[in-house]
This record gives C-alpha cells, sequence and structure tokens, in this order.
C-alpha cells in the first residue's frame, strides 16, 4: 500500500503548475495532469530546488 501526503498550494501556483500541464498536453498529444507535472518537478528537480534553495541562504 502505498502512502500518501498532502501538499497545500496557493491558488495561483496550482493554476500555473495546471497551465504548464495544458501546454504540455497539447505538445505532447495526451493528458498531462498537473499532479503529474508536481511528482517530475520533485523526483527529477529536487536536488536542484535544494541546491538553489542553499545558494540563496548562502547569499544573504
Amino acid at each position: 500500500m502505498t502512502q500518501r501526503v498532502t501538499y497545500n498550494i496557493n491558488i495561483e501556483k496550482k493554476m500555473k503548475i495546471e497551465r504548464l500541464a495544458m501546454e504540455a498536453s497539447l505538445k505532447i498529444g495526451r493528458t498531462v495532469k498537473w499532479t503529474e507535472l508536481m511528482d517530475i518537478l520533485v523526483t527529477e528537480f529536487g536536488k536542484d530546488a535544494q541546491a538553489h534553495l542553499i545558494h540563496k541562504e548562502e547569499k544573504k
């Protein structure tokens, strides 16, 4: 059984991600859900986000 948790996101960010998913859907010819895009962001770009955050904090 897969365990799941929820993540609260403000509506503006969700709409931005939904728009990106719709644009991807049009380009690849299949439906892309915003949650699929979020999964890719976390799975593929999590380390990049971590490095960005660390770099930003070190500049302070």
